[in-house]
């Protein structure tokens, strides 16, 4: 299989899904150590909730979360990968400069910067360390309320439009393009039904020429798809059901990455 599954580890009290269900040490390390077992090919860690509603987290705060966990994290992923042989990597969810900037040097592989890169100091971070970076498409982060990319513009379009221009800007800056994966930001300044229509469009993102990274698990939009597309009968399947759906989806056309709550659940899925 081509798609590559990220497994999300939440650090947080305050997340739509789990919030608070892994933001104790032990049970944060034992939920890590499970998705690596279930093969989970990326760890992402976040400490600060990005739901819709959300109440930032100041920069102190975010660290002082991550601070004791992260390197015992970093620790366990090398210890599994060089009994295993494998390369999972790990990714910084972080919205913050001086959070990157740790992570990374405590070893963290990849910063998932869901701002879509708007710090320069992050930008000069990347291109200096030659890290690769999750570029994320959204509008500000945190949104302003209701904020809503126009309805009635080519959606597709639009995306790709603000991609090439972030991607030249960045090389412009000494970001190579292969350091970069595109994340389409579902959910982000986006409704219902226009996270749809990216999912059934993500083919056309394949004109950035960039590694393509979906965050589709157990969002609210979800609600909204007709499985009639998806030639399976509209039942009233549960947000779970709903994501291993679309995962299998997604991984039939080939997107490199896909986020995930549930790990062994989707591996089992795609069989």
């Amino acid at each position: 299989m081509l798609t590559k599954i990220v497994g999300i580890l939440n650090i947080t009290p305050d997340s739509f899904s789990d919030g608070g269900k892994f933001n104790s040490f032990d049970d944060a390390l034992n939920h890590l150590k499970q998705m690596l077992e279930e093969g989970a090919d990326m760890i992402d860690i976040g400490a600060e909730s990005t739901r819709p509603g959300f109440t930032p987290v100041e920069e102190k705060e975010e660290w002082r979360r991550l601070e004791k966990i992260l390197p015992e994290i970093i620790f366990e992923v090398k210890k599994f990968n060089q009994k295993t042989g494998k390369k999972v990597t790990t990714s910084i969810d972080t919205r913050h400069f001086e959070t990157a900037k740790k992570s990374h040097k405590l070893g963290v592989d990849i910063i998932n910067d869901v701002d879509g890169l708007i710090d320069d100091r992050t930008v000069e971070l990347i291109a200096k360390k030659n890290i690769t970076t999750i570029l994320m498409h959204n509008l500000p982060v945190p949104e302003v309320k209701g904020a809503l990319i126009n309805k009635h513009i080519n959606l597709t379009n639009e995306i790709i439009k603000w991609a090439q221009e972030k991607i030249s800007y960045l090389e412009k800056k000494g970001v190579k393009k292969s350091q970069l994966i595109f994340d389409v930001g579902i959910g982000f300044g986006k409704d219902a039904l226009q996270s749809i229509r990216i999912l059934k469009n993500i083919d056309a993102f394949r004109i950035l020429g960039l590694p393509l990274y979906v965050g589709h698990s157990k969002k609210s939009f979800l609600d909204a798809i007709n499985f009639s597309d998806f030639h399976l009968p509209n039942e009233n399947y549960d947000k779970a059901k709903k994501t291993l759906i679309v995962s299998k989806y997604l991984a039939k056309k080939n997107v490199d990455f896909i986020r995930v709550h549930d790990v062994k659940e989707t591996l089992i899925f795609f069989d």
